[in-house]
């Protein structure tokens, strides 16, 4: 009897974990500040931009234009993408990275929500590169922001959701 009630018990726990979490993912907001906050915190050392800061940055025309790096899946990209953007894979070492881009310009690194770019953006601040940023929140945050992304040169509101817990944190609509 104590063995049922303590397996009840448990899995009610459980039950109630998955729909706190449920909940909690179920609001965009709640969600891409958790994934900002859960990337800060694992990436403390990589400088992060918020996606009103980086607009701002590509509306003026007195700062050079940063490279734009998409570290999403070619599924991803294909579906949606930073205008001027170039996928790379969130896995390239960084002299791969370096191989395709200008070291002397800045580069902004996004994916989905975050740490796949914060990823790449460390590791290319370990081999000497201190101009690269990640965009805090990912194309999840810039697309909330209602901010312009792209496929095959024409506007979209489609994002690529990764899959259907993180499909969670784009607003709906």
């Amino acid at each position: 009897m104590k063995t049922v009630t303590k397996l009840t018990v448990a899995a009610l726990g459980c039950m109630s974990l998955a729909g706190f979490a449920l909940w909690w993912f179920a609001d965009h907001r709640r969600g891409i500040a958790w994934a900002v906050s859960f990337t800060r915190g694992r990436f403390p050392d990589v400088p992060h931009l918020s996606p009103s800061a980086l607009d701002g940055w590509l509306q003026d025309a007195q700062r050079p234009a940063p490279q734009l790096v998409d570290a999403r899946s070619e599924e991803e990209f294909a579906l949606s993408h930073l205008t001027g953007a170039r996928r790379m894979d969130s896995e390239s070492t960084a002299a791969a990275a370096l191989s395709v881009l200008d070291p002397a310009r800045p580069i902004v690194i996004y994916c989905a929500a975050g740490y796949r770019g914060a990823t790449l953006a460390r590791r290319l601040q370990n081999e000497g590169q201190h101009d690269v940023w990640n965009l805090a929140g990912g194309i999840f945050a810039w697309a909330n922001a209602r901010l312009p992304v792209e496929r095959d040169g024409q506007p979209t509101r489609h994002i690529h959701p990764c899959s259907r817990l993180f499909s969670r944190l784009l607003k709906p609509g």
